[in-house]
């Protein structure tokens, strides 16, 4: 079940800001130290965001994406918090045309409640 957040300026409350930050940072240095050698040694493709090519961007963001989410669900769950981060997963999808009750029959229930931190 999500928690409740602790009121704001609070010890609690900025306790539980590191604890989502330190999910975040964890997840999203876990999926590029996956993605990069996905891509370059797996696919062959050589490259950076920056220089290209587009072959290179693009293969990165299809393979980044559910990495992530993927990762982002499990870190969060480690953290004691998988409700918000699957929220927060299944939001991600739904953004790429993915309809959110594929994920989560229970989205728009729980978006009616989900509060933003």
């Amino acid at each position: 079940a999500p928690r409740e957040m602790p009121p704001q300026k609070t010890a609690k409350w900025y306790g539980e800001m590191v604890l989502l930050c330190t999910v975040f940072a964890i997840t999203g240095s876990s999926t590029m130290f996956l993605v990069r050698p996905a891509v370059s040694n797996v696919l062959g493709l050589e490259g950076s965001f920056k220089d290209g090519p587009w072959g290179y961007r693009i293969c990165s963001i299809v393979i980044m994406t559910p990495i992530y989410a993927t990762l982002l669900v499990a870190t969060g769950t480690i953290f004691g918090r998988h409700a918000y981060f699957r929220h927060f997963a299944v939001k991600m999808f739904s953004r790429f045309g993915v309809p959110p009750e594929l994920l989560d029959p229970t989205f728009h229930q729980a978006k009616a409640t989900f509060r933003k931190w």
